[in-house]
């Protein structure tokens, strides 16, 4: 999302107008976004604007008003707070849907990365990624380096498209029977899946066995769908406990049929459906206490968790 000069005064008068004018003495923009929104906003409600040094060394009697023109995670905000050791009410332009609340507000945006205008679009992010090769000893200037932070942003788009909902697969179900034949047995898929790990944000990755029991009146998956939804709900920041119950919760979703009937609505689910993930986990293999960071975990439904046959047959297949 761009946002542009023009824009930034509009929206900067107003927030303005929600602000009461009698209310405030004095209005602090947040270096070094929030300082022409305060301005603004200082303009309007009849305020003085105060300067990093006068907010930082001076004891100001009345109350201040904290500006800024994006919230996220609210940590700026909260060192203001702790700065002048008071709980101080905010106005913000943007937040995000995460973001912690505050006391004015203009509009929620979407995840994305917001470029204002005094930023130049398509380095914001970069900026950050330099700040942490610095950070960890690297010179961002070096010849193998130079690029990398855009490589990197370039990558996270990729491998974090499960945040994109226009990126969800479509899943693909036909009617059972459809083909000339009523199928009422398991069916099994296994393959590969990659995610990272919200912690520490390193990869695990490793093999996933899928299972399902098409319902006779019900529906049948497409082949390659399952695939695709395991690699959309994998393609963000993931436990892979949530990971497995998020995959099943969607499947079993999709194979769900509600039929109309004379006197009620007939809800046709599949017979059964399970889902085992063994997973590597880097952040325990790569760091911590450096050992081999496997991981299983799984799901199971209907006949899978309610007949033990069923989820034998199921588990010698893995164990095969």
């Amino acid at each position: 999302m761009k946002v542009n000069f023009e824009d930034l005064v509009k929206d900067s008068i107003t927030l303005s107008k929600m602000i009461p004018k009698d209310k405030y003495k004095f209005v602090y923009g947040i270096p070094s976004g929030g300082i022409l929104t305060a301005h603004i906003i200082a303009q309007e409600i009849g305020a003085s604007q105060l300067t990093a040094e006068e907010f930082n060394n001076a004891i100001i009697e009345g109350e201040i008003l904290l500006v800024d023109d994006l919230i996220d995670s609210g940590n700026t905000i909260k060192k203001c707070q702790d700065k002048c050791k008071q709980d101080l009410d905010t106005a913000v332009l943007y937040s995000k849907p995460h973001s912690p609340t505050v006391t004015y507000l203009l509009k929620q945006i979407p995840h994305e990365w917001v470029y204002l205008p005094h930023e130049k679009e398509g380095t914001g992010a970069e900026e950050h990624i330099v700040r942490i090769l610095e950070h960890i000893g690297e010179n961002p200037l070096r010849e193998g380096l130079i690029d990398t932070p855009k490589r990197v942003l370039k990558m996270y788009e990729e491998i974090f498209r499960g945040y994109k909902k226009e990126k969800e697969p479509k899943v693909t179900v036909f009617e059972n029977g459809k083909d000339g034949i009523v199928y009422d047995e398991m069916i099994l898929d296994t393959g590969n899946f990659y995610s990272n790990c919200e912690h520490h944000m390193l990869p695990f990755f490793g093999q996933y066995w899928f299972a399902y029991i098409p319902n006779p009146q019900g529906n049948i998956l497409g082949l390659s769908k399952v695939a695709r939804v395991i690699d959309y709900y994998a393609a963000k920041l993931q436990i892979q406990e949530r990971l497995t119950k998020e995959i099943v919760d969607a499947l079993w979703t999709a194979l769900t049929v509600e039929k109309a009937n004379k006197d009620y609505i007939q809800v046709i689910e599949p017979i059964g459906m399970a889902l085992v993930m063994k997973g590597e986990h880097l952040c325990k293999t790569m760091r911590g206490c450096k050992k081999k960071g496997e991981m299983t975990t799984s799901v199971m439904r209907g006949a899978f968790k309610d007949k033990p046959a069923t989820r034998s047959e199921f588990l010698s297949f893995i164990n095969s």
